[in-house]
């Protein structure tokens, strides 16, 4: 599988471009993981019922993304926790 893009809320985008660089580079590091593998990361608790929910943890955030499959597949990263 080749890896697929991600598209982000807004309040994310802003969220993570605050970031210190360590910690960004750190995030970013993971959500190119999970554009690699999107089921790398483990399925979110509250959202048990959809598997497609998946949550990416680093030392300063939690991130948490969709995988939205079709003709144009991508992650959709929607919320986010520093």
């Amino acid at each position: 599988m080749s890896a697929i893009p991600a598209r982000f809320a807004s309040n994310v985008g802003r969220t993570i471009r605050d970031l210190p660089t360590p910690d960004r580079d750190e995030l970013e590091a993971a959500i190119v993981r999970a554009c690699e593998d999107p089921w790398s990361w483990p399925q979110a608790d509250k959202y048990e019922m959809d598997e497609s929910v998946r949550v990416i943890t680093t030392r300063t955030a939690i991130v948490h993304y969709v995988i939205l499959p079709g003709p144009d597949p991508h992650l959709w990263v929607f919320a986010i926790t520093v």
